[in-house]
């Protein structure tokens, strides 16, 4: 097989063929306990509609050569196609699957791109219905619009650090140009002591309203910077910049992702992270606290 043609394979498929089965599966991502460590709770992800894989304990991840590099302990490329082939060859049900490519980002398709300060009446509205306070809304966020097949659409934006923009409206949720974190700083060239960690930016935006509320969910009543990770996936990119910070709280979902998340970063930051997800422990996450929304 060729690169292209082990690419094709479904990682879910191969990790079955080395003895690997999903301890639980849903919505299409299938999560392991780490074929590459020994765990006693499953860690590693697998999304099956994009035949990729994260392990939230190393934060790590990509397609099925990347993890064959690491369960094979080799970077030689020829080495891992010859053992992933033979791997293949040996359990019929996990050969190739027939090649379909994915389809490309809805967002690649945009036309006539505009970005303005949030005030659409709509968008406003949909926020005051997840009881954001709108005010705090539009100090951090934008409204973006769009053409998309020949119709025009609009949603709330926030900016991250690569000049992408988060996009969310009540029927759309995505990335327009680069996936990467947000930075919100307390004072502009200069760290604090102090950050908080959130999931999405409606998770940080939740926050800020609990702030004005004050509300004990609230940690940090004095100077504090943010970082919004705008996915888990993400996980590689916050741990680099969490090294300056003196106290790391941790604001992400109650579910399984946001605990190997913070597991995770907890894992290499000690005693300095401390899991602020108990605040709203009956709650999936902060907007649901915000909204009281009990699970």
């Amino acid at each position: 097989m060729n690169i292209s043609e082990v690419k094709q394979i479904r990682i879910t498929d191969f990790l079955q063929s080395l003895g690997h089965r999903p301890v639980k599966i849903r919505c299409g991502q299938y999560w392991y306990l780490s074929p590459l460590r020994t765990e006693n709770t499953p860690s590693f992800k697998v999304n099956d509609p994009t035949n990729e894989w994260y392990d939230f304990g190393i934060a790590e991840g990509g397609g099925i050569i990347e993890l064959a590099m690491l369960l094979y302990q080799t970077s030689n490329i020829n080495e891992v196609l010859r053992l992933v082939s033979a791997q293949a060859d040996s359990v019929p049900c996990s050969r190739s699957r027939p090649f379909c490519p994915l389809p490309g980002r809805i967002e690649d398709t945009m036309k006539n791109i505009t970005v303005s300060p949030l005030n659409h009446y709509a968008l406003l509205s949909y926020l005051h219905s997840r009881s954001i306070d709108t005010g705090i809304a539009q100090r951090y966020c934008k409204e973006i619009h769009y053409d998309l097949y020949r119709r025009h659409y609009f949603a709330i934006a926030f900016e991250n650090v690569s000049g992408g923009y988060e996009m969310r409206n009540p029927y759309y949720k995505g990335c327009i140009r680069k996936k990467d974190i947000s930075i919100i700083e307390y004072a502009a060239g200069g760290k604090q002591e102090h950050v908080c960690i959130f999931e999405g930016f409606t998770d940080f935006l939740s926050y800020q309203t609990l702030l004005k509320q004050n509300n004990a969910i609230v940690c940090v009543q004095g100077m504090c910077d943010h970082i919004i990770m705008n996915s888990v996936s993400n996980l590689k990119k916050t741990l680099e910049v969490l090294g300056e910070y003196k106290y790391i709280h941790c604001y992400l979902d109650n579910d399984l992702a946001g605990e190997k998340t913070t597991e995770t970063i907890a894992g290499l930051y000690g005693i300095r992270v401390v899991n602020e997800a108990i605040r709203y422990i009956d709650y999936k996450d902060l907007n649901d606290c915000l909204r009281g929304k009990r699970r």
